[in-house]
Parts: structure tokens; C-alpha cells; sequence
């Protein structure tokens, strides 16, 4: 197919790249003056048209309504001289997933925990709008530059709140379908986590789950067979890690992960465990720890414990970025030891130190981090999800809004401050 020059009302720079769904071409939105992605169909006439037309705009109307920091946004679609095409974000430099499940080139499990804690929030959030991918696969999960990752690929995806007729069947690529996916049953969104327990499987081990020499001995593999636990293929991987991959791969949906936030749960209560190798404190001395920060004064010991049972921790390295300026907010930290300095624009604008909250604010607002945070020292740091918050119980919520509007007006008090001997000054 000719590069076309224009498609509707976007300009085409050139060939972005080829995926199974035709050719993405790099474009420029004339309005918002930006770069996009521009995904042309590229069959043209017969039974073949049809169905990747209704591919495209199944694409365009079940992803079209996410917005998700871990979800390729689709800006628009349409048609241009009869093919149909999808405008996306586009994201320069860009990989998949799909080179890291090769054994000479896999991350390092922090690393990995980190992908696929991002995974699982972006799948929960797609699921509780009632969209189902269908089509996880490590091919279809980008990495940017900054180490974010964008699920795209929506074309075969189920919107279970709509009533329109949609693409049923088995539908997938065979290597990550579920159980229940390849023997067609009805599915729901824990078929999305399988697939997700499976890309984690092949990024731990560098090798797909089931081995097969055709499709047949694959799907009765999947249906019937468990595969070799990761800790016999790679004995360094913590019991933990395995023990969450196994759970997202059960076969039986009463033994899987119901929800994505489930899952995103138990690797952030990994963060920092693997960072320098060593495990992190013991249930009582972590209950110990935080009850002598100053941000759970006012929690009675069965609410700390809540907090705690759902919590992460992590360590940092003096120069390590605790928090990324302008990055999506869906956690906030407490800092447990340690001293972090609070940047915007690369200008220190306040110091942190133990007992402190750092993030709360993109909490509040649903927003973007206003500030950078970067360790100066050896800190640890409590994770707290903001879904933790909206699980608890109604004390325990009480105490999180009483604490942040208390740490709200103490800072506005500091900056007045700042502010007055400025301009005495």
C-alpha cells in the first residue's frame, strides 16, 4: 500500500510501524499540534474487509473511553477513501514486552514486578468500566522510554456493559488464552488475568509455560496440565512472586485473582524487597515501625493494621526518584526512615523527613504529581494504594481525609511562611 499523504484531517509523516492490523503511520493532529499514531486497515475489499472494519471500530469504541496512564489512548477514527483507521497517542521510541521474554534479554524481577504491578492497576480499571481485552499478550503491552507501559490492541476486546452485538468466538492468540477462553465458554475479565499470569511467567523464566509441538497439544496443555512452578525453571525468584504467578494462571476462576487491584496488591507488598536483596521486616516489627510514625497518631491499632495488611514497602537509594513529576498518581508514601527532597522543575521546593506523606495530593485531585521526590538518604517508605482506601472501613477512611487535610494546612502554613521571609527579605 502507497503512503498515503493525508488520512482525514491528519498530515502523514511516515511509517511508524506494521502490526497485524495494518500499518500505523506517524501523523500530525493540525489542532492540538501534536504527533499521533495513525492505524490504517489494510485490507480493502471481500469477507476480510468486513471483519477487520468491525475490528477497528470495535478497537475505537471500547478503548476509546479509557483513559488510563497504562492504556493507549485513542483519540479519534474514521474513514479515508473507504479504509478505516484509528488515530492514537503516539509514544517515540516505544517497545514491547515482547523482547524481554526472550532468555537473553530479561529484566530484572524488580523491574519486572514494576510491569506487571502497572498491568494489573491498567486491567482493573478497564474491567471495572466493563471492557474485557481478550487479547493479552506481551506483543500488545508497550514499554516508553520512561519505563511506562500502554496496553493497546483493543480490536477483539468485550465491552460487557453494551448491548450491541459484538465479536464472539474464540477469539486470541493460543499461548495466552485462559482455559475457559479456548474452550469458548462465556468469559469475564479474570480471563484478561491469566493472560497477564502468563506473560509473567515467560518475563521470570524466558520461556512460555506449556511447551507444544502443534496447537492441539497446547490447548489440551492449557485446559488439563500445570505448568513447571517458575522457581524450578529460575530458584532465585522469591516463593512470593511465584505464588501470585500461579495464582493469576489457576485454572479454576474460584483459585484466580478476581480482580486486577487484587493482584496489584500483592506485587506492591514486593516493592523493595528485591531491590537490594533482602527481605523486608516482619509483620510485628513493620506494625512496630509504623505505629512511631507521626502520620498514624490518630489510627487505633486495629486500623493501622488494616493499612498494613494491604500496604507495600520500598526502599530507595540516596538520587533515587521516589516520585516522578507529572507522572499519574494511584498510590501515596509515607516515609518510614530517611530524608527525600521535593522538586519542581528541578528546583528544591521542601525536604520530607520520617513520618511524613508524600503523593497524597494526585489522590485528592485524581491527578498528576505536582513535584518530583527524590531520596537524599536511605529511606523507607510505607505504599499505600489509593484503593486501599476506598476498601476500608469507614473509621479508617475518616482518618486518611482527617490526616490529609491536616498535612494540607500544615504545608500551606509552611509555604506562608517561606512566602513572608521572602518578602521580608
Amino acid at each position: 500500500m502507497e503512503q498515503p499523504r493525508q488520512i482525514g484531517k491528519y498530515s502523514v509523516i511516515g511509517v511508524a510501524g506494521e502490526g497485524n492490523m495494518g500499518t500505523v503511520y506517524l501523523g500530525h493532529d493540525p489542532f492540538s499540534d501534536e504527533h499521533v499514531a495513525l492505524k490504517v486497515c489494510p485490507v480493502t475489499a471481500g469477507s476480510g474487509f468486513k471483519i477487520a472494519r468491525k475490528l477497528f471500530f470495535n478497537e475505537a469504541k471500547t478503548a476509546g473511553g479509557l483513559e488510563h496512564p497504562n492504556i493507549l489512548s485513542i483519540r479519534d477514527a474514521g474513514e479515508h477513501d473507504g479504509l478505516p483507521y484509528i488515530v492514537m497517542e503516539y509514544v517515540d521510541g516505544a517497545d514491547t514486552l515482547r523482547s524481554h521474554v526472550d532468555p537473553a534479554n530479561l529484566l530484572p524481577l524488580p523491574r519486572v514486578i514494576e510491569l506487571l504491578y502497572q498491568c494489573a492497576k491498567a486491567l482493573d480499571y478497564a474491567h471495572r468500566r466493563g471492557v474485557i481485552h481478550r487479547d493479552i499478550k506481551p506483543s500488545n503491552i508497550m514499554l516508553t522510554r520512561d519505563g511506562t507501559v500502554k496496553i493497546g490492541d483493543f480490536g477483539i476486546a468485550h465491552n460487557a456493559l453494551s448491548d450491541e452485538t459484538q465479536l464472539m468466538g474464540v477469539l486470541g492468540s493460543p499461548r495466552y488464552m485462559s482455559p475457559e477462553q479456548i474452550r469458548e465458554e462465556d468469559l469475564n475479565h479474570q480471563t484478561d488475568l491469566y493472560s497477564l499470569g502468563v506473560i509473567a511467567y515467560e518475563l521470570v523464566t524466558g520461556r512460555p509455560p506449556f511447551l507444544a509441538r502443534n496447537i492441539s497439544q497446547l490447548v489440551r496443555k492449557i485446559v488439563e496440565e500445570e505448568p513447571p512452578p517458575v522457581t524450578t525453571l529460575r530458584p532465585e525468584v522469591p516463593q512470593a512472586l511465584a505464588a501470585i504467578i500461579a495464582r493469576a494462571m489457576a485454572k479454576r476462576l474460584e483459585d484466580r485473582y478476581e480482580y486486577g487491584h487484587e493482584m496489584a496488591a500483592d506485587l506492591a507488598s514486593l516493592f523493595g524487597s528485591l531491590d537490594h536483596g533482602r527481605p523486608m521486616p516482619g509483620p510485628e516489627e513493620r506494625f512496630r515501625i509504623a505505629r512511631e510514625l507521626a502520620f498514624f497518631n490518630d489510627f487505633s491499632d486495629a486500623e493501622l493494621r488494616e493499612v498494613l495488611d494491604a500496604a507495600g514497602w520500598r526502599e530507595a537509594r540516596p538520587g533515587a526518584t521516589i516520585m516522578a513529576e507529572r507522572a499519574a498518581g494511584d498510590a501515596f508514601y509515607v516515609l518510614a526512615s530517611g530524608e527525600a527532597s521535593v522538586q519542581v522543575n528541578g528546583v528544591e521546593v521542601g525536604v520530607l523527613t520520617k513520618g511524613e506523606c508524600l503523593g497524597e495530593m494526585a489522590i485528592l485531585t485524581q491527578g498528576v504529581r505536582g513535584a518530583s521526590v527524590l531520596a537524599t538518604e536511605e529511606c523507607l517508605l510505607l505504599r499505600i494504594d489509593y484503593r486501599l482506601i476506598e476498601r476500608a472501613t469507614m473509621g479508617c477512611q475518616l482518618r486518611f481525609n482527617q490526616v490529609f487535610l491536616r498535612t494540607l494546612i500544615e504545608r500551606l502554613a509552611r509555604t506562608n511562611a517561606r512566602l513572608a521571609d521572602a518578602l521580608a527579605g
